[in-house]
């Protein structure tokens, strides 16, 4: 039997491709949106990919089962509860499906989602009973897939059907069967997702939470404790994969653009995303432009960016960055993408464009102004990280938050609108988010923003207090 693993950062999303070297035939689980990797990989192993399975309606990256039926012919497998409007098999609980001598048996496992469904493998060759399964988002290392994607009106009875599939569905399966999970640390599908590539049954049973709080009530409230906040594409992702994305050659490549360009562009609408690193951002950047530097974080903040009925276009370090940057986009489904600013930020200020910077603070500076009182912090990390330790007196309000309300003009809205001309130092962990949301509070017209450089692990590792809980 081959089994591979392909994992994709930023967005720590895995899928998985099994064959059966005698037949020459192999499977696809949980497909990206970009799919040569996968032909390639079973290439490699001379195998031909004839199936697809798809363990859910996914939220967070368009799935590639279409792209990639389209360049194999592979059928495309699929809960029935999903409803799809797309080609594909339905599949109900307990259906088996052959891969060469591979047997695939949908296992139903809601509670991320009510038609997830999980995959258990058979290799005959091994044992007639199940040696693996692919849990997709239902259950990660140490923790399950989160409940409350598709609204608070359906977190309700998702849970009641998380807690079913803990205790009803997989603790009824033996301890040594190994688990591989569609998501590794990082993703926002579950909160605090181990870095293991795999697991086992048994050692979830023993080691994961969830796997603790039998009584109901208990674990629903265990389940929802510091659940971490989800980017606002998610809902917009679930729309897209349930109806089909686009294939990938009918989307414009987009390409260089001059400076006459991008400005119309802007005029127009288009959103300009700065992908330098947060120090190049801060030392000087295009009026209007928005941060979101390229790195693991590129994806997950450019989604909280990015409205979806908008033209996007990149400012790049390097423009051979381009290929990789809208391939990142196109996986959250940012079709839109216009093109990149040609000759990057050089080519605006050689032509002596107006630019603006943000200024930079340093812990040790923030340190002294805090004690004249003339400055406010603004923690922009997520309540469980604030809670953790933050900077005495500091205010909170997540990063995302912030750039989901300056879609309505809102960012000083919700018990920030005394920050508004008060000299405001923005902190996070490390100075990312922080820029992120700096850049937004910019935007918005303030007048006296300034980023913590290093953040609150710099201001740590000074030496300088913090405190815990919620005051």
């Amino acid at each position: 039997m081959v089994l591979e693993r392909i994992f994709t950062p930023g967005l720590a999303q895995v899928a998985y491709l099994i064959g059966d070297p005698a037949a020459g035939v192999a499977a696809v689980i949980d497909p990206r949106r970009d799919v040569d990797s996968y032909i390639a990989l079973a290439q490699q192993h001379g195998l031909r990919i004839t199936a697809i399975f798809e363990t859910h309606v996914h939220a967070d990256f368009v799935s590639g089962a279409l792209e990639l039926a389209d360049h194999t012919g592979a059928t495309i497998y699929a809960s029935r509860i999903g409803a799809s409007e797309f080609k594909h098999q339905p599949l109900d609980d307990g259906d088996v499906i052959n891969v060469g001598k591979l047997k695939v048996q949908a296992f139903w496992t809601p509670g991320h989602t009510p038609e997830h469904m999980s995959y258990l493998l058979t290799d005959p060759v091994i044992s007639n009973k199940p040696q693996a399964l692919f849990s997709g988002d239902m259950l990660f290392v140490g923790t399950v897939g989160r409940p409350d994607l598709l609204g608070s009106e359906a977190t309700e009875g998702l849970l009641e059907q998380l807690y079913d599939s803990v205790y009803n569905r997989l603790m009824h399966l033996p301890d040594d069967i190994i688990v591989y999970p569609g998501h590794g640390a990082g993703s926002a599908c579950g909160k605090n997702i181990g870095d293991n590539p795999s697991t086992t049954i048994g050692q979830e049973k023993r080691f994961n939470y969830a796997f603790r709080f039998p009584d109901r009530e208990a674990f629903r409230e265990v389940i929802m404790e510091d659940m971490p906040p989800a980017p606002t594409y998610y809902p917009y992702m679930k729309r897209v994969n349930k109806v089909g994305p686009a294939l990938l050659r009918d989307l414009p490549e987009g390409g260089p653009l001059d400076l006459a360009t991008l400005e119309a562009r802007m005029q127009g609408g288009a959103l300009l995303i700065d992908t330098r690193s947060s120090l190049a951002f801060g030392g000087a950047h295009i009026p209007g432009a928005v941060f979101a530097g390229l790195g693991n974080n590129f994806v997950n903040w450019a989604g909280w960016h990015a409205p979806y009925e908008r033209d996007v276009i990149l400012l790049l370090d390097d423009d051979s960055d381009y290929a990789e940057a809208r391939t990142e986009l196109l996986r959250i489904g940012i079709d839109r993408v216009a093109g990149y600013v040609q000759g990057g930020f050089d080519a605006w200020v050689a032509a002596g464009k107006p630019v603006l910077t943000l200024p930079q603070i340093s812990v040790h500076a923030l340190h002294e102004r805090l004690e004249s009182n003339n400055i406010q912090v603004l923690d922009v990390r997520t309540e469980a990280e604030w809670r953790a330790g933050h900077i005495p007196g500091a205010r909170q309000r997540f990063a995302g938050d912030i750039v989901k309300a300056s879609r309505t003009n809102e960012v000083f809205a919700n018990g920030l609108s005394d920050l508004r001309d008060a000299p405001v130092a923005v902190i996070c962990a490390s100075g990312y988010r922080s820029t992120v949301a700096a850049s937004v509070l910019q935007g918005a017209g303030h007048p006296q923003v300034l980023n913590v450089v290093g953040g609150a692990d710099a201001w740590q590792a000074a030496g300088y207090p913090l405190k815990r809980g919620n005051s």
